[in-house]
Order: C-alpha cells, then structure tokens, then sequence
C-alpha cells in the first residue's frame, strides 16, 4: 500500500507541469485574465451551493475563525465577504511557490499562498484548530484524496466542517491528464471518490467521526458535487496518526529526489513543461466552446 501511495505521489510529481503552464498561460493573457477575475468570488460575498456559511459562522463561539481555502491554487474561487464582513482566508496550496511568483510577476493585489499538502494538512495546521475548510476542484487532482479528506477532519475542531464541490467525475471527462487523476461523484446519497484502480464509499468510511451530506447541483450547466462534512468525533489511530504523517512527508521527499535524480524522469518533466507551457498558451486562443470540444475528444481517445 505504501509503495502504491509513493508511485502515486511521483504520478502527480509529473503532473506539476500541466498546472503550472495553465495557470501561467491564464495570467499572462490579459484577457483571459480579465475573464478569470470577472467570475472569481474574492472581494464578494461568500456564497456556497448548499451552505449557509452566513450562519455558521456567526454561530461559532470565536471572534476570529480559522477559514482555509485547501488547494486553492489561482481561481480565488471562495468570496472572502462573511457577514457583511471581510473574512481573514488562508490560501493554501503545494504549488504556493510556483503560484506566489505569477502573482509577484504580474503585480496582482491577491493574497500570498501558503504551502500545504492536503494529504499532510495536519503538518501545516495543527490538529483541531481549524474551524471551515473550502475545497473546491482541488481534491481530485490529489496523489491521495481519500487522505485529504482524512486530514481535513483531523485539522478541524469537533464540529467544525469541511466544504467539498467539485466538477462530476472530472479525470474521465479531463482523459486523466496531468494532476486529474481522480473522479468524485455521488452514488445514492454517498460520497464515492474513484478511478481506474479504485473506487472508495467515503461516507461508509468516515460514518463514525463525520456526518456526510451529498448532492449534486447543476451549475452552468455543468454538474457539481457538494459534499458537506461535520466533524462528530475525534479521529481513531487507525484514520489519523500523527507519526503516519511525519512518515509520509519524508517518504514525499524522499520520492521527489528519486524522482528527479532519474535522469529519464527528469528529461520527461522538463518536456513536459515545455509542451505544457505552448499547449496551454496555443488554448488561451481559442475560443472556449471550440476548446472544450477538443477537450472531450481528447478524453475520449484516452
């Protein structure tokens, strides 16, 4: 199983190009760019299908909640206006580096990102100290979403909630390119995370330490699903272990520098940011309907 995680984590290593190159190709086009921030939520209320967070937060017993927007990346997707009021959001992504330098390149007033891994949330931000959690389109490009998830509940305090909305099944729909690796869909009121090798009832999973509730909304004309997740109890060892985090960390360094101490690999990464980077730059031409088409047929060649 370790060794599974470990061939995964390099999978999703060889997927960093792919992300990159698309949110750099969106940022260096101006237009694309004033598309991007004219549906972006930052600055706006927060609103979220499914959820009052109006609400909940207002019934918290805190005067500052802690809010983490989980791989976020650069959509500034999730409005930072919460009753009226702007919310203190920590940004958090493992491309906060790659992400911080396109902003600082275009001189883009958003918030800074701050480096996590979700499957090692807890190794950012402790244990029970986080009141909401916000994953959108995030969790299925993971090396390990069933962990994230995992992570999440272990980093909130008890009743606190994890937010997830995602794209229907998006790895089949993108042919399980670059960091789309997983699909998340709803099966008869549960949470189902699944792919090629694997296919995970999260809600039976966790039924013990969270409610789970699921659905699936129609959202320009796409379909989403929102699971939302209450944390109900402390973790068991065998979900949550402290020392299984540290071990994991290390085992992802450790797979980074094999990774790219193969000299094959690392021809093959830097090809792929190359062809990644003309790719996504030759897309931002085109118009988007004519986009998504290519799209789907390349995914159907897959």
């Amino acid at each position: 199983m370790e060794e599974k995680k470990c061939e995964d984590f390099k999978k999703w290593l060889s997927g960093i190009p792919y992300e990159v190159a698309f949110w750099r190709s969106y940022y260096g086009n101006k237009r694309r760019r004033r598309d991007l921030f004219s549906w972006s939520l930052y600055g706006k209320p927060c609103v979220l299908d499914g959820f009052d967070i109006d609400s909940y937060i207002k019934e918290l017993d805190t005067a500052h909640p802690v809010i983490l927007d989980v791989g976020c990346a650069l959509s500034y997707a999730f409005g930072n206006i919460i009753n009226g009021k702007v919310a203190d959001i920590t940004y958090v992504d493992p491309l906060a580096s790659f992400y911080n330098r396109i902003l600082d390149r275009y001189k883009i007033e958003r918030p800074r990102i701050t480096f996590g891994l979700i499957e090692s949330l807890t190794g950012t931000f402790m244990p029970s100290s986080t009141d909401f959690i916000h994953v959108r389109n995030a969790l299925d490009h993971c090396a390990d979403p069933v962990e994230g998830i995992v992570q999440c509940l272990a980093a909130l305090k008890p009743g606190g909630i994890l937010y997830l909305n995602h794209f229907v099944n998006e790895a089949e729909g993108e042919g399980y390119r670059g960091f789309h690796q997983f699909n998340i869909k709803e099966d008869n009121g549960n949470l189902v995370i699944w792919n090629r090798s694997d296919n995970i009832n999260v809600t039976d999973l966790l039924s013990d330490v969270a409610t789970i509730n699921t659905d699936v909304f129609m959202v320009g004309g796409r379909q989403r699903v929102v699971a939302i997740l209450k944390k109900t109890s402390d973790l068991p060892k065998e979900l949550f272990d402290p020392a299984r985090v540290t071990r994991r960390v290390t085992d992802n360094l450790i797979s980074t520098v094999e990774y790219f101490h193969d000299f094959k690999n690392s021809a093959r990464y830097q090809w792929r940011r190359l062809f990644s980077t003309i790719g996504h730059r030759t897309m931002r031409l085109l118009p988007f309907g004519l986009l998504n088409r290519i799209k789907r047929l390349a995914g159907n060649k897959n």
